[in-house]
């Protein structure tokens, strides 16, 4: 099933806190959301996807990279949305999802809308009362009329921007679009077209009450994703990516863990393991100091968000962390890192941190040490480390390489 993303759009109504970036550039837990989308999508099998661009197409074309097809709406400061759909209408070939950019949503939700049957638009039954609220109206759960200016007596939630359509309804929502451009509505949003098509094909509404989401239209918004909603994405991300695939392969781990144990003594004994490792600077910032078993520790901070680069050489290195733990009498705090070697993709760790009570910086408490290993090719690379999401917001850092001997 291919997708289209609508992201031309300026975003006017976030300036204020973006300065003028485009809504899908906006960063959410460390990403742009334009790539939160993007993910959501590849792990569910859809694709291909087109991004119709417009705002920033440059820096946003090279923040998909590969990941989806462009097209560019070049009349983007005098259309809306519909327009930008229409652009994509020799793309499209039969069955699509039809995303708004500034949906930022917990990825159960495309769960529920690819399972559902038919053409399918996701509504939060919780969610119907704002004035700028795209409202639904429903009949024995197929979607009768919806739009902004519907009563809210009638509503049953409010629109999120996700939809999909079958080989029907892409017919007739194309057909639509096709109809309202060439009679000269090029300022026409999606939400008229599917007024219309609702009435020609059924399309039925998928509940998504109680999932996280949010879309993102004004500054509160923004604040409100960030500091709410990508902490309930990311605790359910960890229980279902993490956990779940851990604990299902329970009997494989096992075993692969006995045969790294047995790798990793024999490393240790007689193969590079014995190496003694040193730590390398991190570029542009000073080191702080800690003490642990006597011995003096050079590490870097890291907030959240940011992002560190070192040098290393030779063919292996290692990345080790520590959480900054926050005030909190929890002993036991998840974060993400993720870890970029000379501009590459990103790879992105799940971690636990346990109060280390050994150690303290500063009279804060710290967590118990994560290690990262980087198997990398013969010569000099460049590591980024970034905090990326977790309930602390600073973590030191340190880059580790095999001693480098002198004969």
């Amino acid at each position: 099933m291919q997708a289209v993303i609508l992201a031309a759009g300026l975003g006017s109504r976030l300036t204020s806190a973006t300065g003028g970036k485009a809504k899908a550039l906006v960063e959410i837990g460390g990403r742009p959301l334009i790539l939160h989308q993007l993910e959501a999508l590849a792990d569910h099998g859809v694709g291909p996807v087109l991004v119709v661009l417009g705002h920033q197409a440059d820096e946003l074309q090279r923040v998909i990279g590969d990941r989806a097809e462009v097209i560019l709406n070049d009349r983007f400061a005098e259309t809306n949305s519909l327009y930008s759909l229409w652009l994509a209408r020799d793309w499209i070939t039969g069955p699509f999802v039809l995303l708004n950019c500034d949906l930022f949503f917990d990825p159960l939700i495309l769960d529920q809308l690819l399972e559902e049957a038919g053409n399918a638009l996701v509504y939060d039954s919780t969610s119907s009362r704002g004035r700028e609220q795209t409202k639904v109206a429903l009949k024995q759960r197929r979607v009768v009329d919806l739009g902004k200016d519907l009563p809210a007596s009638s509503a049953r939630g409010e629109s999120l921007g996700m939809l999909k359509f079958e080989a029907d309804g892409a017919r007739a929502m194309l057909g639509t679009a096709d109809h309202l451009i060439s009679e000269g509505n090029n300022n026409a949003w999606v939400i008229e077209a599917t007024r219309a098509v609702c009435n020609q094909v059924p399309i039925f509404g998928v509940n998504i009450a109680g999932q996280a989401w949010a879309e993102i239209d004004f500054p509160y918004d923004l604040d409100v994703a960030r500091r709410e909603v990508w902490p309930q994405i990311w605790r359910g991300r960890w229980r279902r990516q993490v956990y779940w695939k851990r604990t299902r392969w329970l009997a494989l781990v096992g075993a692969a863990a006995g045969l790294a144990f047995l790798g990793w003594l024999a490393d240790a004994l007689i193969g590079p393991g014995s190496q003694d490792w040193e730590t390398v600077p991190v570029a542009g910032q000073e080191a702080l100091s800690i003490d642990r078993d006597g011995k003096s520790q050079r590490w870097w901070e890291v907030r959240l968000g940011a992002t560190v680069v070192a040098d290393v050489s030779g063919s292996k290195a290692a990345v080790e962390v520590r959480l900054i733990l926050p005030d909190t009498t929890t002993d036991s705090l998840q974060y993400v890192v993720s870890v970029a070697v000379d501009g590459g993709a990103e790879d992105w760790r799940a971690l636990t941190a346990t109060r280390d009570s050994a150690v303290h910086i500063d009279g804060e408490d710290l967590g118990d040490r994560d290690r990262i290993a980087l198997e990398l090719a013969p010569g000099r690379h460049q590591v980024a480390v970034t905090l990326a999401a977790g309930h602390a917001t600073r973590m030191l850092v340190r880059v580790r390489q095999p001693e480098q001997r002198q004969d």
